[in-house]
């Protein structure tokens, strides 16, 4: 081969390899928007059954959790015999983010988001619907939201 076939095909398949790059990025943004609009609009759900004044604050980044947090915590967060304050629990998003920056505690920063997040949508989806009591689907919606999209999104909350 001489060096200009090489040349040429390299650049033939530099562009084939743009083009399917770009679209994996484009699949990608659109899986990460449909799926936060649908983790929104669970959460909108759960805001409108705490009448929650403004129940769309569940579509800005980190706030949701803030509220989320905030509405379904008692005052005393229990996890076996370790107490939090609520107070303090509203703010464990904020430790689930610093500690994710650093990397040798990635496991430690994700089973705190599993904790804490299942805690939140557990008590959320039990004041939607007071029947449940399934705490192991509530912690595995925070690992996996499209369980969350079957079990609130289907459900009704009063009048609705």
């Amino acid at each position: 081969m001489e060096y200009q076939q090489i040349m040429d095909f390299i650049q033939s398949n530099f562009a084939l390899g743009a083009v399917a790059l770009l679209l994996i990025y484009v699949l990608a943004f659109a899986f990460f928007a449909i799926g936060y609009i649908l983790d929104s609009l669970c959460l909108v759900k759960i805001f409108r059954a705490y009448n929650y004044h403004n129940p769309y604050y569940a579509f800005i980044p980190f706030y949701n959790l803030y509220i989320l947090a905030n509405l379904t915590c008692d005052e005393n967060f229990k996890l076996g015999e370790f107490k939090i304050e609520k107070k303090y629990f509203i703010w464990w998003w904020v430790i689930y983010l610093l500690i994710s920056y650093i990397v040798p505690f990635k496991i430690i920063s994700f089973i705190i988001k599993v904790i804490c997040l299942g805690f939140c949508y557990h008590n959320g989806i039990k004041q939607i619907d007071n029947s449940y009591d399934n705490k192991i689907l509530s912690y595995a919606a925070a690992i996996f939201p499209i369980i969350l999209w079957f079990v609130v999104l289907p459900k009704k909350i009063g009048g609705e």
